[in-house]
């Protein structure tokens, strides 16, 4: 504990000395230097001879009301303004920082005490008082009046037989000064000069000071000398500075006080004034009483007055924090005054009421006006002291708010009448929610739809519901104080004893049980109940009570079995469904792996089942379904582990499972089902048996060692292999074959990212008149760098994404990009055409026209001009009239189009011709081999013929050797291209390659180096 104390005034210590050396405390400690040489040397002017002392020294008050309003930090002021007093005596310099040492010790000692204590600076307890006379004055001005008066002796200034009385003359000085200037400045504060000058209160405290004043000079010059005391004017002053302390303060009574005492005792020092005598010692004793008598009563009235302040205010703050309002009625005046938490509880401030009683009853509700009346009738009655009654008042925000009146008479007149009325109001809107929640619960307790029943901690029925009754049959009387039935064992009956013993072990351990409960009615009828109970504690764990939730769930049950079998089958076909499949796939994975045998797992899904139903309508379509369901049905075997399955999951797909010895064994069972399926079907039409056929694809468990939704997963791979193999057939899924389509997909991912990454690149190879050899154009030629295998060629990934959307977006890429390029180029100088190869699917695409004008439409006109869009012609062919149309639009926009790899297709001329084709280029094998293989060379003299009959361009693709380019010329074709003129390049070699590419005047030359 002691450690704990010094820990507390250490910190209370550290607190005092914030911020030394900062400019806020320089500043206070230079305002205490000044402040306490001023006063010193005031003080040093009433020093009286021989004796060394003042009659009131009021740097003493200076240091001690610094110390204690401004912290300890500012003793260097102190010290330091003493010092300087000190030497203007003429004293040693030792000496006077000895005595200044003392004058800084008492006040600081005092100070630390007085604020360690809690004093309250302005001064309102008795218990202030008494700290700071004992403490403050009596204390410090003796540390103060001892060091002085030794010193003084010490160094031969007084002698030591003069030494006491210097001692007495000394204390007094400086008591008188801590108690004559140290009290203003104590008290002085915002809050004191507020209450004194605030708000036209400087007018009446002006006139009290004046007043004071005035009648203690008046008293003087009517008494004279020696006779003050004995005239009624001696305590006016007193009496009106105690009004002034009451009315405007302790600050502004002891300043005024301070003024008062200081002309007094510069004149009773002059020789003049009431107090002056011949004999100085029975002056100053005369003026220290009547200096202490000035002071005394104020700081009296103020230290009386704050308690009951005090009091006053903790009433009320007890009164708030309960949150209670007061009004008091005067009722012969019909006056009320509503206290401000009475106003806060509505939501009001005072400005918003008058003080006529009739505020009072305007806010109450009017319904409820004649009640409150009524219940205050009785406060007339001499006998009756107070009274309560409820109502519902008006808030601020309109909303009616219920409140407890609680009236009691406080005064009555002669005739036994109440005079005066003290009426409190408290706020009941929690006691009025936490009522209408009692009747809520009450209501929803009876009214509840489920049966419920309060027991205590042995079981005993406390309370029950109507439903309870209802629903177990018994009544109310007959289940209180009984332990009901429910809870009850009953011998013989080992599965319900269970039960309530699982019950008993979960309230205990966990507070509640919820299960279902057989039980039998009073009238014998058998049901089923949905139990919920739980177990209920007081704070200190005890078990006081259990609550038992009952709910009959005989019916629910009974459709809940009933909506099992619907969920678990097919309505049409009466099959399993996918729900019962997947229960019934995994008893039979249990039984494979337990006999060793296999389970051939197939998806069946008819093929052209959907013009069935357009043909012949939906019913015959289920009809088919039906007779294909008992169809499957007899030809599944019977083992003596299980029996084969057929389920139908939705449409017309089903699964089978077949239990198998062999593999061998498990195609013959699939080819057994597939051929009853393929079996005529008599659906009642005027068409005749129709015929259908099924895909069928199947995997193998546990061959195939995957968990059971992975095996329907498999079997319906294979089946769309069937089906993509031709229909009307069945296929066993091939684990290999699937890892391959996994690892297509992971290139595909792979190919998508690098589209993101831009990984992609364009390069180009040129297309010459090898007749000039004039540059005519480049190809754009996809490229992919790959950041570790370095440039892929595009027969290695556009293979991957040639049937998928992929296909798409690599296709814009190239045309965006090739467009680009081509813009560069002839914003550069250099007029050459760029051909673009657009893919059979990207062509297809809806909106490619659209997207190819919003391209073209950022450059000029001469950017479309100049760019040739290179098809396929089975891509071309494909779809005729679209393609047909598709390249008049985008003719329209000055593109040319060029068809690919001609001659590779099998279309007819009548088709081709009606393509509006700008350009044939004959595909490089048949150019390869056209010198040795006559078939070739008649095909590529075809061609040419044919671009002169159509009207269009050609371009010879795959020109290697100048023997390639001179036949080429010699059959009527000029322009080429191939790796023997220039193989493709990055866009950044292109202008240089066409620069510095002079032409040359025989194909001969054109291959040279």
């Amino acid at each position: 504990m002691p450690e704990v104390r010094l820990s507390r005034y250490s910190g209370w210590l550290s607190a005092q000395w914030v911020q030394f050396g900062s400019r806020d405390w320089i500043v206070r400690t230079l305002l205490v230097l000044v402040a306490y040489v001023v006063c010193g040397r005031v003080g040093l002017a009433t020093l009286q001879p021989g004796l060394y002392s003042s009659v009131i020294w009021p740097a003493a008050g200076v240091a001690l009301a610094a110390l204690l309003r401004l912290g300890l930090g500012v003793w260097p002021g102190v010290w330091l303004g003493a010092l300087i007093v000190e030497m203007s005596t003429g004293a040693a310099w030792w000496v006077a920082s000895l005595m200044a040492f003392g004058n800084t010790l008492g006040p600081a000692l005092a100070a630390w005490v007085l604020q360690r204590d809690g004093l309250h600076a302005e001064l309102n307890r008795r218990r202030d008082l008494w700290l700071f006379g004992a403490v403050g004055i009596g204390f410090a001005m003796l540390i103060t009046a001892s060091n002085g008066a030794f010193w003084l002796a010490a160094a031969g200034v007084v002698a030591w037989a003069d030494a006491p009385r210097v001692w007495a003359t000394w204390w007094l000085g400086d008591a008188m000064g801590a108690f004559v200037v140290g009290v203003p400045l104590l008290t002085l504060s915002r809050a004191s000069l507020q209450q004194a000058f605030g708000d036209w209160r400087w007018l009446p405290t002006g006139l009290l000071a004046l007043s004071t004043m005035a009648s203690a000079v008046l008293a003087s010059a009517l008494t004279g000398n020696g006779y003050l005391a004995q005239s009624p004017l001696f305590f006016l002053p007193h009496l009106l500075l105690c009004w002034m302390a009451a009315r405007s303060g302790l600050f502004a009574a002891s300043a005024t006080a301070l003024f008062l005492i200081a002309g007094t005792a510069i004149a009773t020092l002059h020789g003049v004034g009431p107090f002056f005598h011949p004999e100085t010692a029975r002056a100053v004793s005369v003026l220290v009483g009547y200096i202490v008598s000035l002071l005394a009563i104020p700081l009296l009235t103020t230290a009386l007055t704050g308690e009951i302040a005090g009091n006053e205010r903790r009433w009320h703050l007890a009164l708030d924090t309960s949150q209670i309002g007061v009004g008091e009625w005067d009722l012969p005046n019909g006056r009320i005054e509503f206290s401000p938490r009475w106003l806060t509880l509505l939501g009001y401030s005072s400005q918003d009421f008058g003080d006529h009683l009739q505020a009072f009853w305007a806010l109450v509700h009017p319904e409820d006006v004649p009640l409150v009346q009524q219940a205050f009738e009785p406060l007339r009655a001499a006998g009756a002291i107070n009274c309560r009654a409820e109502c519902r008042m008006l808030c601020r925000d309109g909303s009616w708010r219920p409140f407890e009146l609680h009236a009691l008479v406080a005064e009555r007149n002669g005739r036994g009448e109440p005079v005066r009325i003290m009426n409190t109001a408290r706020d009941i809107s929690d006691a009025y929610a936490a009522r209408a929640r009692h009747d809520l619960t009450q209501s929803v307790f009876q009214h509840l739809h489920e049966g419920l029943l309060i027991t205590d901690s042995q079981h005993r029925v406390l309370e029950v519901n109507p439903t309870f009754s209802q629903i177990t049959g018994y009544s109310r009387d007959e289940l209180i104080g009984e332990v009901p039935l429910l809870l009850r064992t009953i011998e013989g009956d080992a599965e319900r004893n269970t039960q309530l013993a699982l019950m008993s072990a979960a309230l205990e351990a966990d507070g509640s049980w919820r299960g279902e409960l057989r039980h039998v009615q009073r009238n014998g009828v058998p049901g089923l109940l949905q139990l919920t109970i739980s177990a209920v504690r007081d704070a200190n764990g005890t078990l006081r009570n259990h609550v038992l939730a009952i709910t009959d769930i005989t019916h629910t049950r009974q459709q809940w079995e009933q909506l099992q079998r619907q969920a678990h089958s097919d309505e049409l076909t009466r099959l399993p469904n996918r729900v019962r499949l997947a229960q019934m796939l995994q008893t039979a994975m249990q039984t494979s792996r337990r006999e060793g045998s296999l389970l051939t797992v197939c998806y069946l899904d008819l093929d052209h089942f959907k013009p069935v139903n357009d043909r012949f309508g939906h019913e015959a379509g289920d009809r088919l379904l039906v007779e294909l369901a008992n169809r499957m049905r007899r030809s599944l075997r019977s083992w003596a582990g299980g029996d084969d399955v057929v389920a139908r999951i939705g449409g017309d797909e089903f699964v089978l499972l077949l239990r198998t010895a062999t593999l061998e064994e498990s195609r013959h069972a699939v080819e057994r089902v597939l051929n009853q399926v393929c079996q005529p079907y008599a659906l009642g039409t005027d068409a005749g048996p129709v015929l259908v056929t099924a895909s069928i694809g199947a995997t193998v468990f546990p061959l195939d060692g995957a968990d059971a939704e992975t095996l329907l997963r498999h079997a319906d791979h294979a089946m769309y292999g069937a089906k993509q193999a031709g229909r009307n057939g069945y296929l066993f899924f091939d684990a290999e074959h699937d890892r391959r389509a996994e690892a297509r997909f992971v290139a595909l991912g792979r190919v998508q990212e690098a589209l993101d990454a831009n990984e992609f690149r364009l390069y180009f190879q040129p297309k010459v008149d090898m007749r000039s050899g004039k540059v005519l154009g480049v190809e754009a030629l996809l490229r992919w760098k790959h950041p570790e295998q370095g440039v892929i060629s595009p027969a290695q990934f556009l293979p991957l994404v040639e049937n998928t959307g992929l296909s798409i977006g690599v296709g814009n890429w190239v045309l965006q990009h090739g467009i680009e390029r081509l813009a560069h180029w002839l914003r550069s100088g250099l007029d050459i055409t760029v051909s673009v190869n657009v893919s059979a699917r990207h062509l297809q695409e809806p909106l490619f026209a659209q997207h190819l004008a919003g391209l073209l439409s950022r450059y000029e006109a001469s950017v479309a001009q100049r760019l040739i869009i290179e098809v396929l012609e089975t891509a071309a062919l494909a779809d005729v009239d679209y393609t047909c149309e598709l390249m008049q639009e985008c003719r329209a926009l000055g593109v040319r189009f060029a068809l690919d790899d001609f001659g590779t297709g099998y279309s007819t001329f009548t088709y081709l011709k009606r393509l509006p084709i700008d350009m044939l280029k004959i595909d490089r094998s048949f150019v390869i081999n056209m010198l040795v293989d006559r078939q070739d060379l008649a095909i590529v003299e075809g061609v040419i013929g044919l671009s002169q009959t159509f009207g269009c361009a050609v371009v010879a693709e795959g020109v290697e050797t100048p023997a390639q380019a001179t036949r080429l010329i010699e059959i009527g074709c000029n322009v080429g291209q191939g790796n023997g003129i220039a193989a493709a390049m990055p866009a950044d070699e292109v202008a240089d390659w066409v620069r510095d590419y002079k032409g040359m005047r025989a194909p001969a030359e054109l291959f040279a180096g």
